[in-house]
């Protein structure tokens, strides 16, 4: 780290006020944006949030923050990818007080959060849930993920939260968590001997975000080729699939219940129906989604919502931000798994709620943490009558290939759409540039956001916009075998050809890479490993 930059922070280690260092130690005790202010004389500056894995709309949480005026820590678990931390979306930096390095020890990082007048505490993105469950449970003082330490688990596990659920007397996902192949064919016996007119199962990594890995599988054959593929990887967050899950096929439309929580009062901040079909092959594909209010459906949402209330509450969830994926199937909503954080996408539907809502989960998390009052007055679930109608649509690719020409003609025209509202292009969509083919939610490659007062404006956009992008944004050459970096890929439904892209080709293509332009934290970075703290403390300087 930069020699300069270390010695601005460890002076303010050894500078702390006393009255702030006891205010972070008070055990029991959450300190409140009025105390901490009154604490320092009336200045803000006090106050320190620190985020755990700001990436993705932790990101666009951290700029919020900044925004407001707070401190601002990061810290970085020790599960996520450097490939992944790496990304910072251009206008969404931040000054950074300090960025800490997780290696492992609980106790350590808390000694660095103490130590640096860190007062809340806050996930940022999903690699950082494990790790932030942890440090809550034990952090003094601070707007904190509230959960016994027994329960830890149930933050990214979906096997263990629709197991927690059933057993609270909640509708579950009949499921099997595959540890071996034997594991398997005693799941594909149960499918088998159930009463289902066809063979149809899920099967996806036990903890990930997004599609990632999920294959939906037609045949047994099919089960034991999807688990021969997860058996022993990584998923794209970099964690281990020590697991495979084995689930029940789900029909019905999935649901996203964008919800925060305070003191165990849940509000329902926003409701999103996805709209996911086969493309060309892959059965999983996000081809967009609609913000919607209880109202638009009142029979069926309002059940939703109550739904997931009791969900929350079955996993002892009373306070923060969660996103959780529901499918209306025929015999009501059924949990598809609860993510304990920020609604991600990098947050490209930000500007969508804020339209429509007149706020966001962001927000709402915000005031939760800082502003009870405010989140006080939000209301139970999404306001009625929306602001306005909102919706994104997603940017695809019907195969691997290179860029042979953009569309530009195409593109002019869903810009001119009366709800068009913005755009997110992957750096990929050029001339020249490798494509890779949509299959989840990680390769798609941008998005269009839609608004409008109008409902029926909004729906007629929607389906132009749709039928656009599924003529072709771009004209590529398909690659070929023989061709450079071209592997073949065995999938479901037969052999596709497919390019190993570098690291770079890979972040312009994903997901992660979206809002434009990003680019690599330097390398003096003004981070401080705890190995080096815990030197500062040997130093003498109090933590």
């Amino acid at each position: 780290a930069a020699p300069g930059r270390i010695h601005v922070h460890q002076q303010r280690l050894k500078t702390m006020p006393a009255e702030l260092e006891s205010a972070t130690t008070v055990a029991g005790n959450t300190v409140t944006a009025a105390s901490a202010t009154a604490m320092s004389g009336g200045k803000l500056e006090t106050l320190c949030v620190a985020i755990v894995d700001p990436i993705s709309t932790g990101a666009c949480l951290a700029k919020h923050l900044s925004s407001q005026g707070y401190r601002l820590c990061r810290v970085f678990s020790d599960t996520i990818p450097d490939s992944v931390k790496a990304l910072v979306a251009a206008g969404l930096e931040v000054d950074w007080e300090v960025t800490i390095q997780h290696e492992g020890r609980v106790a350590s990082t808390l000694a660095a959060l103490r130590g640096v007048g860190v007062t809340h505490l806050l996930v940022g993105s999903e690699p950082g849930v494990s790790l932030h469950a942890e440090l809550s449970a034990a952090f003094a003082g601070g707007a904190a993920l509230s959960l016994p330490r027994e329960a830890l688990e149930l933050r990214r596990n979906k096997y263990l939260q629709s197991e927690a659920i059933r057993s609270a007397g909640c509708d579950a996902v009949h499921q099997r968590l595959a540890h071996t192949h034997d594991d398997v064919e005693a799941f594909i016996h149960t499918i088998e001997a159930s009463a289902a007119k066809r063979f149809k199962a899920v099967v996806k990594p036990v903890e990930g975000a997004g599609s990632d890995g999920v294959t939906i599988c037609n045949s047994a054959a099919e089960v034991r080729l999807a688990f021969g593929k997860l058996e022993g990887t990584k998923n794209i967050l970099g964690l281990d699939n020590y697991a495979v899950l084995c689930q029940e096929y789900l029909e019905g439309d999935e649901w996203v219940v964008d919800t925060v929580s305070r003191a165990g009062e849940h509000k329902v901040v926003a409701l999103w129906k996805y709209d996911k079909r086969d493309y060309h092959g892959s059965p999983v594909v996000y081809h967009g989604m609609r913000l919607h209010n209880v109202e638009a459906d009142e029979p069926l949402l309002r059940g939703m919502v109550a739904y997931v209330t009791a969900v929350l509450d079955a996993l002892g969830i009373t306070d923060g931000a969660m996103h959780s994926e529901i499918m209306a199937t025929a015999r009501g909503p059924v949990l598809v798994e609860v993510n304990c954080r920020l609604h991600g996408g990098e947050g490209i539907w930000l500007p969508i709620a804020e339209a429509c809502l007149g706020y966001t989960q962001v927000s709402a998390l915000c005031d939760s943490a800082f502003a009870p009052p405010a989140f006080a007055s939000l209301p139970a679930t999404p306001r009625s009558p929306l602001l306005k109608h909102g919706a994104w649509v997603t940017i695809r690719s019907p195969a691997d290939g290179t860029i042979t020409a953009v569309h530009h003609e195409k593109l002019a025209r869903i810009r001119a759409l009366p709800s068009f509202l913005g755009e997110y292009c992957a750096p990929c969509i050029k001339v020249g540039c490798r494509i890779r083919q949509t299959v989840d939610a990680t390769t798609v490659h941008g998005c269009f956001n839609l608004v409008h007062a109008d409902a029926a404006t909004l729906e007629a956009d929607y389906r132009v916009a749709q039928q656009l992008i599924d003529e072709g944004l771009f004209a590529f050459t398909p690659a070929a075998a023989g061709e450079k970096d071209v592997v073949r890929v065995e999938t479901p439904k037969g052999p596709r050809f497919s390019y190993q892209l570098s690291e770079q080709e890979q972040v312009q293509n994903s997901l992660w890479g979206l809002l434009h332009i990003w680019r690599p934290l330097e390398e003096n970075s003004g981070a401080v490993p705890l190995r080096k703290l815990r030197a500062v403390r040997r130093s003498g300087w109090r933590f």
